[in-house]
């Protein structure tokens, strides 16, 4: 996090629990997609978001195309949203693409009920999670008012289509996803 090249997560990525979104991810980390990519979403005590592309092709090819390009079917939920589980964000149903999230609390029940609107996780943090997650910039999450609802962070579709310049550019202090690969 904060772009230190010695900080390190390592995901354990579980197809036993939800096999379509565990095979997407993959294949998306050995495309290159989350290299360099920015956790664009920290609200701390819930969660990390990270999964729009540095580079705006793989965006136009992943998300900035027909209704549900490349959308994965929902799957049952077989994990709780714990924290250090990741999940996929979805805008409704049949709409997970690449956006993913890290669980930073127990958000299965109150006061968030990740579970009962169906975010189904796929993997967990098995190193990183109280050093390096912990460290992630939060300074641009989204935040709650009561008159206006949600104001602030990145505008994910400005993200999307322009990749990294816009975020460079708008939020300089975003924490970055160097290399994501796979080890085993």
């Amino acid at each position: 996090a904060k772009s230190d090249a010695t900080s390190k997560i390592e995901i354990e990525v579980r197809p036993d629990w939800a096999p379509l979104a565990a095979k997407r991810f993959r294949e998306l980390v050995e495309i290159g997609f989350y290299n360099d990519s920015r956790f664009f979403r920290v609200l701390p005590g819930y969660i990390a978001q990270f999964g729009i592309a540095a580079d705006p092709k793989l965006n136009k090819e992943w998300m900035l195309c027909e209704k549900n390009c490349k959308a994965l079917p929902d799957e049952p939920r077989k994990e709780k949203n714990k924290r250090g589980t990741l999940s996929f964000a979805s805008s409704g149903e049949n709409s997970r693409q690449t956006q993913v999230f890290i669980n930073l609390g127990n958000n299965d029940g109150l006061p968030n009920f990740l579970d009962g609107q169906n975010f189904v996780p796929f993997a967990r943090v098995v190193r990183g999670m109280d050093d390096t997650v912990k460290n992630l910039n939060s300074e641009y999450g989204i935040v709650e008012t009561v008159s206006a609802g949600l104001a602030g962070g990145v505008n994910q579709g400005k993200a999307a289509y322009y990749g990294a310049e816009y975020l460079d550019a708008a939020f300089p202090k975003l924490s970055i996803l160097r290399d994501a690969k796979v080890i085993r």
